[in-house]
């Protein structure tokens, strides 16, 4: 990390998060002078403003440049989604931004006064509302009783998506305006889509003229600068910055730097135009190479400075940031973006596509140890074990679980099996946390409700009644004090895991209806095949692939509970189902029963087999789950696009709650896995904390028995190591090893913590003294001390595993 980088980063971890009040000013006006034309051109429109208004800045020393804020990591909002939270919340109602326990964001009182007078304008008719108004009362009963929730994707914006990069390298935003207009021209006035059809195209000019507007707008602004400085060599870089910017991302990319550029530009518009996240970068490395080599060959550029711009370029995407409600933000926890950049993997002939790039991305985590992007490292048969131990030692220098590593073979045979084209399937890419893609032509990677799969299981052992809430969803065949098998218990768990699934499909298709009416935007779906000959925007159908689906939580506790009352009720018979759930009822604390609740929580944590240890006894009930709620999803529910072109338009699981573990748990009550009220569930498809006992290879199995078939969206396992695994080359060695092994299982995915205990604990008592510690909390990576503490805890009370 040379003097620039050194630089630039101490600016960005110094710099605090401001709200910026700008961007909702700027758009609010715009959609005043607009109503009563289509939602996308009037969308189109305010985003034009936005981008042709804002402030735009340039910092001293940067070699990338663009920004969506006054200042760095700061958020601009967007009250047309949601807005009464931002009412309460600037009236202290949980929290005010500044007093978060965690993700805390700063305002100015200039700010605070536009950011108020906007959501005071759109209060009452945002997305949010129009959803909820929307839904069936037996939705609103499940998302208030904390079984399933839809924030994310109607009070934020939808995101999990990865534009064409690769075509605006190659050939430019030249080329989508070429084709739009080629689209136009062919357009049969006469035919009664037409019209449609030529605002979706009118609507995707605007977009892209925005962003090459404000890419002019950089230009200017590097020359203004220029014109200040006396420094002939920064005056210079300045120059050279404007060159860029005029040239990119209008035109192909010829160098390296242009490539890069290109890239953060669009990168950020599709962030300002959506307020989604998730937003990734694919297989960045394969297809800025090409240009790396020329620059190389023809003696342009050296690898150190190619390294340079890379860690310019990541520094930057960390500028990014977004303003969550709070309770959305207790499932997104540590100023996430979900930024993800895949590297390595294979090539179409099956080869090794590792090259300078992917290893100058491996150094860059290693020196910089920041959160984003998150890097992956594509795994398969022919990545050499030089590049893995390189992945592996920086993930131990970086401590944040970075890079991480993910399985071409399992995620190949899940896209196979769902109907995408063989010459797509080596360029799939983790979209956000672990979603599977296909760059530039898949829609969303991940959109859906939230289930909280064990919190179903308290509703079915309570007969189909949530205990907190009072509320009945749906009454059982059988009292379940009644049964006299585990199968039966699990048939009613089964039929009420269909009621909320049932819901959750709904939901989704509600959804998309008011997406559509509501929030179009075309810049990026100009960008992703094939939007522009259909000539409709993603959320209508425009991609060529497309499957919905929200993130689960909980399946891996839920089997352990299943586990508990198998152990305890049916086959050592130490309780009755009445005094079980009991237990559960008063949360282990009543003192007066024999076993006394104490007693009986003990028992489950310590005598119940667990999953995560290699035994069949626990792993079936997960794995029983697993295949009712995977096949279930994958076979039995069709998306809103079903039938409009995309495939293959399923639904598929998700286990990549990120820290949505915690806020789930905080609304299920005990359960028979030994979990008191409130607690977190398990976390992905990791065991639950504290329950391995047989070491990491015990848990890496019982992992691999999960049916990842029908886990497109991803599942997530976060494995924490005893410094002793990792103290010398043979002991990461026989990691690398295991991995393999988990990998040759069908495995999806696997990320390292390797932050000790006491540090951890230290920096909870000290955060001053601990700025930089970084940890993996979900398939992302956060600044510890960023955390709240529920969150930070969860993370401590991971069981540190040995080999």
């Amino acid at each position: 990390m040379n003097e620039r980088i050194q630089r630039l980063r101490k600016e960005l971890t110094e710099q605090k998060p401001y709200v910026d009040g700008e961007r909702c000013k700027i758009f609010t006006e715009s959609m005043k002078t607009t109503d009563g034309l289509p939602i996308i051109i009037r969308r189109a429109k305010s985003f034009y403003e936005v981008l042709d208004k804002m402030t735009v800045w340039v910092k001293p020393g940067e070699l990338i440049v663009g920004n969506m804020a006054k200042n760095a990591k700061s958020s601009p909002v967007f009250p047309e989604y949601s807005a009464q939270w931002i009412l309460e919340e600037l009236d202290g109602k949980p929290y005010r931004w500044e007093d978060r326990p965690g993700d805390k964001f700063y305002i100015l009182p200039e700010d605070e006064k536009i950011v108020r007078e906007c959501a005071e304008y759109w209060n009452g008719k945002t997305l949010y509302d129009y959803v909820r108004k929307n839904l069936p009362k037996e939705v609103n009963d499940a998302w208030d009783a904390g079984v399933t929730d839809e924030t994310w994707v109607c009070a934020a914006g939808l995101g999990n998506e990865i534009v064409d990069y690769k075509m605006v390298v190659e050939k430019g935003l030249k080329d989508v305006l070429t084709r739009i207009q080629e689209k136009k021209d062919s357009i049969d006035i006469l035919d009664p889509d037409a019209l449609k059809q030529l605002h979706f195209l009118e609507a995707a000019k605007l977009g892209n003229e925005a962003v090459l507007n404000y890419s002019n707008r950089l230009a200017d602004k590097c020359e203004e600068e220029a014109g200040k400085t006396d420094d002939p060599e920064y005056k210079k870089e300045l120059m050279e910055l404007a060159e860029i910017c005029r040239y990119v991302p209008f035109h192909p990319a010829r160098t390296f730097q242009e490539a890069v550029q290109s890239i953060f530009m669009v990168l950020l518009a599709v962030h300002m135009e959506s307020n989604g996240h998730a937003i990734s970068l694919g297989r960045f490395d394969q297809y800025v190479y090409p240009l790396y080599k020329k620059d190389i060959e023809e003696g342009r550029i050296t690898k150190e400075k190619a390294l340079e711009i890379i860690e310019c370029f990541f520094i930057k995407c960390n500028e990014l940031n977004k303003l969550r409600s709070w309770p959305d933000t207790e499932f997104f926890m540590g100023y996430q973006m979900f930024i993800n950049l895949a590297i390595c993997g294979q090539t179409v002939e099956g080869k090794d596509a590792t090259n300078d790039i992917s290893r100058m991305c491996i150094q860059a985590c290693r020196e910089l140890k920041l959160i984003t992007p998150s890097v992956s490292v594509k795994c398969f048969d022919g990545t050499t074990d030089e590049v893995l131990m390189d992945a592996l030692e920086a993930t131990i220098e970086h401590k944040g679980g970075m890079p991480a590593f993910y399985n071409d073979k399992a995620f190949i045979k899940i896209l196979r099996e769902m109907g995408v084209a063989e010459e797509d399937l080596v360029d799939w890419c983790p979209d956000g946390c672990i979603e599977a893609s296909i760059p530039g032509k898949w829609d969303f990677a991940a959109k859906g409700p939230w289930l909280s799969i064990e919190k179903v299981l308290e509703i079915t052992l309570n007969n189909g009644k949530d205990p907190a809430t009072g509320t009945v969803f749906r009454k059982p065949d059988k009292d379940i004090v009644a049964s006299s098998s585990m199968e039966d218990i699990f048939e009613e768990y089964k039929k009420t895991l269909k009621y909320f699934l049932d819901l959750n499909c709904l939901t989704e298709h509600i959804n998309d209806e008011v997406h559509v009416r509501y929030d179009l935007n075309a810049f990026r779906s100009s960008l992703v095949q094939d939007c522009i000959g259909r000539c409709l925007d993603l959320v209508e159908g425009g991609a060529l692939y497309s499957a919905d689906g929200g993130p689960t939580a909980g399946t891996i506790s839920a089997g352990d509970a299943l586990t508990g009352i198998e152990y305890l009720v049916f086959d050592k018979k130490i309780l009755t189902m009445e005094q079980l759930l009991h237990a559960c009822a008063t949360n282990f604390e009543d003192e007066s029963t024999t076993p006394t609740g104490k007693e009986i929580q003990m028992i489950m944590k310590n005598k119940v087999p667990k999953f995560g240890n290699d035994d069949d006894y626990a792993d079936k009930w997960v794995v029983a789950i697993e295949e009712y709620v995977g096949h279930s999803l994958n076979h039995d529910y069709k998306s809103s696009k079903y039938g409009k072109g995309p495939v293959p338009c399923c639904f598929a699981y998700s286990q990549t709650p990120v820290t949505g573990n915690i806020s789930f748990g905080s609304r299920i009550g005990a359960t028979p896995d030994g979990r008191s009220a409130g607690e977190p569930v398990n976390n992905g498809v990791s065991p639950a904390n504290g329950s391995e006992r047989n070491g990491a290879t015990a848990a890496c199995n019982s992992v691999a028995k999960i049916p990842t078939i029908y886990d497109q969206k991803g599942n997530i396992f976060n494995m924490r190591l005893a410094p002793s695994t990792i103290a010398n080359q043979e002991s990461r060695q026989k990691i690398l090893d295991m991995m393999r092994a988990l990998f040759d299982k069908d495995a999806e995915q696997i990320q390292f913590n390797v932050v000790d205990n006491e540090v951890l604990k230290e920096a909870q008592k000290r955060p001053e003294d601990f700025p930089d510690l970084m940890v993996r909390v979900s398939g992302y990576s956060a600044l510890f001390t960023s955390l709240g503490v529920a969150c930070q805890n969860d993370v401590i009370n991971r069981t540190e595993v040995e080999m």
